[in-house]
């Protein structure tokens, strides 16, 4: 089947990583479900998520070294989505106790 659906930009993580990776994975799962792969098989969601996330991402889901759940062929997409919450997870603290700390050195 054949679409004209334009392809969401790749992920960019700008000088708020937390939230632009939150954007971008609400665009890419809304990009999933307008294609109709939102009830694929987790190969093809994950070749999905492969073909847009851009190098940066592709990088550390390498980095992350994720192995495949009992029963499953290969690591699902949303293993892979879980691993990205967590490590930018830490970029969104890390902006927040900066925050506090400038805070705490104004007063």
């Amino acid at each position: 089947m054949a679409n004209n659906l334009p392809t969401i930009p790749a992920f960019e993580a700008g000088t708020n990583p937390s939230k632009s990776w939150r954007h971008w994975k609400d665009d890419f799962e809304y990009y999933l479900e307008a294609l109709r792969h939102s009830e694929a098989p987790e190969q093809t969601k994950t070749a999905v998520f492969r073909h847009l996330c851009g190098e940066e991402l592709k990088k550390q889901l390498r980095a992350f070294d994720l192995k495949p759940n009992d029963g499953c062929e290969g690591v699902t997409l949303q293993q892979g989505l879980q691993e990205f919450d967590k490590y930018f997870l830490d970029y969104q603290n890390e902006i927040f106790a900066s925050f506090k700390f400038l805070e705490i050195k104004q007063e």
